[in-house]
């Protein structure tokens, strides 16, 4: 039996047909990785030329997640559901298949080939040993999570070490510390972040009058602690206020507080 997938298309129309608005989340159901290649074949033909958006395929394999995405007329498979993390790069949709995330045990695309019974053998026994190997693994990964109190989340919410805050007083604390507006830059066509004292993000960029632009993405965020530092997750990255209001640390950089002529009215609050 193939392995299958759970597939959602983010601002995507109903299968990938066009581009959708920043709020669309459709869920497309669980199917094999040729659906996905068919899919992603379609996102490439996309013409992004005159959209800010981003779509995306977010496929999930029980509690791991990847994001499918374009970037230069090419298609990058992030290694989790953020596009801030890291990527692999592929040259069309059918090369995905070739992919660690689509290299499940046997389960694994097959190229076609003609081989002997005894090489046959010598795939399986390697097979098997690769497994104990995972195995081995896991209860590693385990053991250092019951030694070090790990807190429990599934990986394809979380990146590591980031624990969800539920508690109505810590959640409304956390909101209101990271609250600000943050930017890459004070230049206009600079990567622009705002953060409700309510939990609402909204990422844009500053227009050329100075303004923020439309936000192309939008969504209520879930409050989260980094060992102590205070943060907001959202399913495009988690920013952890490392001196807030002044300064957010948004995927791999330093987002600073941005500049009142960029602010004007805008109120977090």
């Amino acid at each position: 039996m193939s392995t299958t997938y759970r597939i959602t298309l983010v601002q995507l129309k109903p299968d990938a047909a066009g581009v959708g608005s920043a709020s669309d989340k459709i869920e497309h159901g669980t199917h094999p990785v040729e659906e996905i290649v068919r899919l992603a074949g379609k996102l490439l033909l996309l013409d992004l030329s005159s959209t800010k958006a981003e779509p995306g395929i977010i496929v999930q394999r029980g509690d791991k997640g990847w994001r499918i995405g374009i970037h230069q007329g090419r298609l990058r498979m992030h290694k989790s559901m953020s596009l801030f993390d890291d990527f692999w790069t592929a040259e069309d949709a059918a090369a995905l298949a070739e992919l660690p995330p689509f290299h499940v045990g046997t389960n694994a695309p097959q190229r076609t080939a003609h081989a002997s019974p005894t090489p046959g053998r010598h795939g399986a026994v390697r097979t098997v040993i690769e497994a104990v190997g995972l195995f081995a693994a896991a209860l590693v990964l385990v053991a250092v999570g019951l030694r070090f109190g790990l807190p429990q989340r599934r990986l394809s919410d979380l990146p590591p070490g980031i624990a969800i805050v539920t508690a109505s007083d810590e959640r409304d604390t956390i909101f209101k510390t990271v609250a600000g507006v943050y930017s890459t830059d004070r230049k206009p066509g600079s990567q622009l972040v705002i953060i409700t004292a309510d939990g609402q993000v909204s990422l844009g960029t500053i227009g050329k009058d100075g303004k923020p632009s439309k936000p192309r993405l939008q969504e209520q965020a879930r409050a989260g602690r980094q060992g102590n530092v205070a943060c907001v997750v959202t399913s495009f990255g988690v920013i952890a206020g490392i001196s807030p209001p002044d300064e957010v640390m948004f995927g791999r950089f330093a987002w600073k507080k941005a500049p009142t002529s960029v602010t004007g009215s805008t109120d977090p609050g």
